[in-house]
């Protein structure tokens, strides 16, 4: 007799074998794991987005500045364009302002929960078990503004799920210091 989830053989029938076992006692733990050990937001930092965002401001005051040295006469069409893209930014930094202050991040004992979403909360549960690798990056500018990006490496073949990247999280160290007591 065969084992009806992996097929490995088995010497009762009827019997699951222990593998098969074990993962789901390991998923039945992992379920019912319902009190947080840590949680932190992501925080919203206006210099450090801004900074984040100077290339399409460059672009937008190189557009004008060619626009009046064509002629002089423009002026319309590049103050045009230069309100237009100052209420577009405004709008763009505000929406993203929400998007990322919605932003929540649970640590348990088997897993970690990632919530983010404004009006469609989208919800990732991670298990320790598939989790390959965690780590956190901190460039120069996140320095400066004191936030940084954790990175979860996760054991999957999907390109697309492989990396979860966690950014705008003040106090780096420390959050990173709570993944590794847990994920051991």
């Amino acid at each position: 007799m065969n084992c009806k989830i992996c097929g490995a053989e088995l010497k009762k029938p009827g019997e699951m074998c222990n593998n098969c076992m074990n993962k789901l006692l390991e998923e039945q733990e992992r379920r019912n794991d319902k009190r947080p050990v840590y949680t932190f937001k992501r925080q919203f930092v206006w210099g450090y987005e801004l900074l984040r965002h100077i290339e399409q401001i460059g672009i937008v005051i190189f557009m004008i500045a060619v626009i009046l040295s064509v002629d002089f006469a423009y002026w319309k069409y590049a103050l045009l364009i230069g309100g237009l893209f100052a209420v577009w930014g405004i709008v763009s930094l505000f929406y993203l302002k929400l998007k990322i202050n919605s932003g929540e991040c649970t640590l348990y004992r088997t897993k970690v929960v990632f919530i983010q979403g404004i009006f469609r909360k989208k919800v990732k549960e991670i298990p320790f078990n598939d989790i390959e690798e965690v780590y956190y990056q901190l460039g120069n500018m996140q320095q400066l503004f004191k936030v940084g990006t954790i990175v979860i490496k996760r054991k999957t073949r999907n390109p697309l799920d492989k990396y979860l990247y966690i950014e705008s999280v003040k106090n780096i160290e420390t959050v990173f210091g709570k993944f590794e007591e847990l994920f051991k």
